[in-house]
């Protein structure tokens, strides 16, 4: 199967097709299958950046570098020793302080990366696909036994073998090799890694592992096969099996970016133009180009026109296409739905599957007759804004809340508190809402804007804003015309220096004379008068005196 990378978040994890271990992890059992996608029962809290599946159980990375497991445990696949199968995931016991990064699944074996370059397995061992040098299988993780020094940088775990690329370009591969699956130029079983022989100066960027072949993408963009060729899922033209790689005879000038081999007996590839191609086996329709005719060298899966696929998977006889848009595509063999297109009939080019609505996809994965996907939930943010954050008691505050939502534009309301007690509510207008109000008391408020959300958008909460409303100021009994608002009677403008901050003088209401200038100039006009009376006074008292003998 295709190793399945650390990918794009999601919270929640989709699954379909058959259920007959639990291995939808929805908590209940169907042998018939699911034949539309449902939602796996996840640990409150927890997020996943991948996810795979094997014949009856599937195995998802969280973004914290932990593994969770569901579904058949028969032979430990589930990782946490109780060899017990759950309907639900159970975290697999993971070495204390390990940290994984990737995860791929084979068959009933695990791979894990972790964030040291070393390779854990666990799960059936009969070939030595653990890699730990014993055919004993493990309900824990074993640590694979790598040369010393060893830095792996990719998995992928076929059927009944296993492969890694080493930070020096190597490929390793360990397991089962009954038809020269491990590139070794043998068809010996391995239960600890040898090295796969690549042409001289190929230098690998990623592996993929299918029932009994593989497959490495080189830096130019080509393909490398090995195994088991009966259908011709090698690529090259034939059906003849191959002990070492061989190149996949892909379109002139096709550059390839990812690949993917099924437990079955096909391959893909994705190109660089987001074109998908196939080769091998054909029976249910699993190459998707409208036909059943086994194909022995690449050829164009028949998708819509203009869609451009970012991701693929390959089960047993079926495969799942993920494009830019978060849709997600599959076709193939049908038999327990896990095509998910609300039926069982097989399908020989691709359909939509039914998505939850407003959920897309962000990356895929596939167990044997199951598939899997991982989706974001519809997100909302809700942002407040107040104008102006100081204000008066009585003056009027405008309260803006801008609401996004990842699916659409947002509708319905808006509820506005202060301290947690409602102060009025709006509706939204093209993704915003405006509560305008001149009721808030004097002190400090803080503001809350919370969204209610609707059928497609979740409910959100702003941050706090912080309002500010002080108690106003009284009209001056004296003077009578606006003394700049510092209240020290002068005349000047605020803060003048008389006392360095607002006084309680509010300034008069505009009548359009300027009271200020009318009362200086009368003030004017009676000091001056004054002044003109004193000075009269003296001079006829003068005159008077001089009159006396």
């Amino acid at each position: 199967m295709a190793s399945a990378a650390t990918a794009a978040t999601g919270d929640e994890a989709l699954s379909w097709g058959r259920n007959q271990y639990g291995q939808l992890g929805n908590g209940s059992l169907n042998s018939a299958g699911e034949w539309v996608p449902g939602s796996v029962a996840l640990p409150d809290g927890a997020s996943v950046t991948a996810v795979g599946g094997g014949y009856g159980f599937s195995i998802a990375l969280t973004s914290a570098g932990a593994v969770l497991a569901w579904g058949q445990n028969d032979v430990g696949q589930l990782g946490e020793d109780s060899f017990t199968n759950s309907t639900e995931p159970v975290n697999v016991e993971l070495p204390e302080g390990t940290t994984v990064t990737a995860i791929s699944v084979g068959d009933d074996h695990v791979l894990a990366l972790t964030s040291t370059g070393q390779v854990l397995a666990w799960g059936y061992n009969e070939w030595g696909q653990l890699g730990n040098g014993t055919n004993t299988e493990s309900g824990l993780p074993v640590e694979v036994d790598l040369p010393s020094g060893t830095t792996v940088t990719a998995i992928a775990a076929g059927a009944g073998h296993s492969l890694a690329l080493t930070s020096t370009g190597e490929v390793l591969s360990w397991g089962d090799n009954d038809l020269g699956q491990l590139g070794d130029g043998t068809t010996t079983q391995r239960t600890t890694p040898v090295e796969v022989r690549l042409p001289a100066g190929i230098t690998v960027t990623a592996l993929a592992g299918g029932d009994d072949h593989s497959h490495a993408l080189t830096s130019t963009g080509e393909v490398l096969s090995w195994g088991y060729n009966v259908r011709g899922q090698l690529g090259d033209g034939t059906t003849t099996t191959r002990t070492e790689p061989v190149a996949a005879n892909l379109p002139s000038g096709t550059t390839v970016t990812g690949i993917a081999a099924g437990t079955g007996f096909q391959s893909y590839a994705l190109t660089s133009t987001g074109e998908l191609l196939a080769w091998g086996d054909n029976t249910y329709g699993q190459i998707g180009d409208g036909t059943n005719t086994h194909r022995s060298e690449p050829v164009s899966v028949h998708l819509p026109e203009g869609t451009i696929i970012t991701q693929v998977a390959s089960g047993d006889d079926h495969a799942v296409a993920l494009t830019d848009t978060g849709q997600v595509w599959s076709w193939g063999y049908n038999r327990y739905g896990q095509v998910g297109d609300g039926t069982t009939t097989n399908r020989n080019e691709p359909v939509e599957v039914r998505q939850p609505e407003a959920q897309p996809a962000v990356a895929i994965g596939v167990g044997s007759y199951h598939s899997l996907a991982i989706a974001q939930s519809p997100q909302t943010t809700t942002t407040l804004s107040a104008e102006p954050e100081r204000a008066q008691v009585g003056e009027t505050v405008t309260l803006t809340a801008d609401v996004s939502c990842t699916v659409g534009t947002p509708t319905g309301t808006v509820t506005f508190t202060a301290g947690g007690e409602e102060i009025g509510s709006a509706a939204l207008e093209d993704g915003t809402a405006t509560l305008v109000t001149d009721a808030l008391p004097e002190g400090e408020h803080t503001i809350v804007a919370r969204y209610e959300g609707d059928d497609s958008c979740p409910a959100s909460e702003s941050g706090p804003v912080t309002v500010t409303v002080g108690a106003g100021q009284p009209e001056c009994d004296f003077p009578p015309y606006e003394d700049g608002g510092d209240g020290d009677g002068d005349g000047a403008p605020a803060d003048d220096g008389a006392d360095g901050s607002p006084g309680p003088c509010r300034p008069l209401a505009d009548t359009g004379n300027d009271t200020s200038a009318i009362a200086t100039v009368g003030l004017g006009a009676t000091l001056l008068g004054g002044l003109v009376l004193l000075a009269a006074t003296r001079v006829l008292r003068k005159r008077a005196q001089q009159r006396q003998p």
